[in-house]
């Protein structure tokens, strides 16, 4: 299969050197697959952009995309996975962060899971065997913990980590979903996508993985993430009674 990890940046200088090095490292040993990584930039006004080009005088599979104003972190995943299904004769497409926290050594046992008939690998830290540091601040765990709690109450108590953004997934699926309608540009996009996912396949398989939090930079987690994602959620279950759908 031809796979392609998307990694959206801004002013990620601290990280992404490593970041693509261990993913190097780890797809380095996967056989029987193809990968390309296309980093995606908002523009970045530290040396993310250089720092990236470099690498890919070694690496030949990494990709550069600088969208010309920030938009989001759900407008960025939206505009590299249309142009990925535009550009990239690809089968299976990522959804990677690049400050570190989804750790690269769990792309070989997704790309495991997606062998033996998933169609939706989501690295879980909800799931038995996953968690997250200690070290990531409380006020964070607390909101993603109540976040994930809320989406499962409307939406699915099936999964375990609908919030995930570390997700691999099958571009037949992504095909069939008009990415420009989804109701969030930015973290929440994450709950509706998986939402749109769920009603498409039944082959979701949650694996357990250990969230890190970054160790250089700032956040870039809004101050309004929660509200928006509780504002997807409920616009999302109000759809499912009265059996709209905008995609």
């Amino acid at each position: 299969m031809n796979v392609v990890i998307i990694i959206p940046t801004y002013n990620e200088e601290g990280h992404i050197g490593d970041t693509l090095k261990l993913l190097e490292h780890e797809i380095s040993r996967i056989k029987n697959h193809v990968f390309d990584i296309l980093v995606f930039d908002s523009c970045s006004t530290d040396k993310t952009i250089p720092y990236v080009k470099s690498l890919q005088v070694k690496y030949k599979n990494i990709h550069l995309i600088v969208e010309d104003k920030k938009s989001g972190l759900g407008g960025a995943y939206i505009q590299a996975m249309r142009y990925v299904m535009k550009h990239f004769n690809a089968d299976i497409i990522f959804e990677c962060d690049a400050d570190g926290s989804h750790q690269p050594k769990y792309v070989p046992m997704m790309m495991d899971a997606i062998e033996k008939g998933a169609d939706v690998v989501v690295g879980s830290r909800y799931v038995p065997g996953g968690k997250i540091e200690a070290n990531w601040a409380f006020h964070r765990r607390m909101i993603s913990r109540v976040g994930n709690y809320v989406a499962r109450l409307f939406l699915t108590r099936k999964f375990h980590d609908i919030t995930s953004g570390f997700r691999a997934t099958k571009v037949f699926l992504l095909k069939d979903i008009a990415l420009e309608n989804l109701l969030s540009k930015n973290y929440a996009y994450k709950i509706h996508l998986f939402w749109e996912l769920h009603l498409r396949t039944d082959a979701i398989v949650e694996v357990p993985i250990t969230f890190l939090d970054r160790e250089h930079g700032i956040s870039k987690f809004p101050r309004n993430n929660m509200w928006e994602s509780l504002k997807v959620v409920v616009m999302l279950r109000f759809r499912k009674l009265f059996s709209i759908s905008a995609l």
